[in-house]
């Protein structure tokens, strides 16, 4: 991701006008680059398709599929990859620039999250929650604590909100009888589950509606009936954080809770009145 930005931000993609239109808008969207078109990019910076791929090609892209593909196809493959030796990671701790550097990755995640929360594909996932019928959530591995949380918390705000471990593994809850009116959201990041693509695909068939939140390495989720929300790829010298994936999942808690209001503060209430009688919490 880095070399890819420094690509943009160099000179000679900037040398003209329509140049330092496009290197702005790519250095500031990566993240969002593999689920754009060239007609896309161009409306959002007031530039045609053509003028687009020849600037793509200009700096050495023959497509901007050829761009999509290095951003998804880097050159680390896991989750967990060493980026740099231990004492480098040891260097910077003594010195403070290991936690500072990952603070500042932090608060540009969260900048890309505030981009994203103003999108028509943000507002169209915020209403596919709040308004299905039935909202089923899958997930997997080690991000599925993140995601069970999750729907913990839209439990709060509406009904019928229900985690699918997988455990009977048919994930007949969602496909069993008439699916009209339930929604499938599937999170899920790099290195992905084998399961992920099955489950999407079932879910596609079936005509089931998908929210898949996911990150920039996911390149199977495009499909008719799918919102995707991605988060921006964040590699660390050790590891990939997660942290962009709960401050996106809490963000859209907060939005459903806004877009539902006063029967939120009502089922709230249902609730710790049952948590008040089943004794598992502290009485207030």
């Amino acid at each position: 991701m880095d070399s890819l930005l420094a690509v943009f931000q160099s000179p000679e993609a900037r040398r003209t006008k329509a140049g330092r239109l496009l290197s702005e808008y790519f250095a500031q969207n990566l993240a969002t680059i593999p689920f754009e078109t060239a007609a896309s990019i161009a409306a959002h910076v007031g530039l045609s398709a053509m003028t687009v791929t020849r600037y793509l090609r200009e700096l050495g892209y023959g497509s901007l599929d050829a761009l999509k593909s290095e951003l998804r196809h880097g050159p680390i493959s896991s989750a967990w990859e060493l980026q740099d030796t231990v004492d480098d990671l040891r260097r910077d701790q003594g010195n403070g620039r290991l936690v500072s550097g990952m603070v500042i990755q932090q608060i540009e995640a969260l900048q890309s999250l505030n981009k994203l929360s103003h999108s028509p594909e943000w507002d169209e996932a915020v209403r596919r929650l709040t308004q299905a019928g039935g909202v089923f959530i899958a997930s997997f591995q080690n991000i599925s604590g993140i995601a069970r949380y999750f729907s913990e918390q839209m439990s709060y705000v509406r009904p019928a909100v229900r985690y699918m471990d997988g455990l009977n593994g048919t994930y007949l809850e969602l496909f069993d009888g008439d699916p009209a009116g339930r929604l499938l959201v599937l999170i899920d990041c790099r290195r992905f589950a084998s399961k992920s693509q099955l489950l999407f695909d079932e879910a596609c068939a079936a005509g089931i509606p998908i929210l898949l939140i996911t990150d920039t390495h996911c390149d199977w989720g495009q499909a008719e009936g799918a919102v995707t929300l991605s988060i921006p790829a964040m590699s660390w010298r050790a590891w990939d954080s997660f942290m962009p994936l709960a401050a996106l999942l809490d963000l859209l808690v907060t939005s459903a809770i806004a877009v539902q209001g006063e029967s939120v503060l009502e089922r709230s209430k249902a609730i710790r009145r049952l948590q008040d009688r089943f004794g598992d919490f502290e009485r207030r």
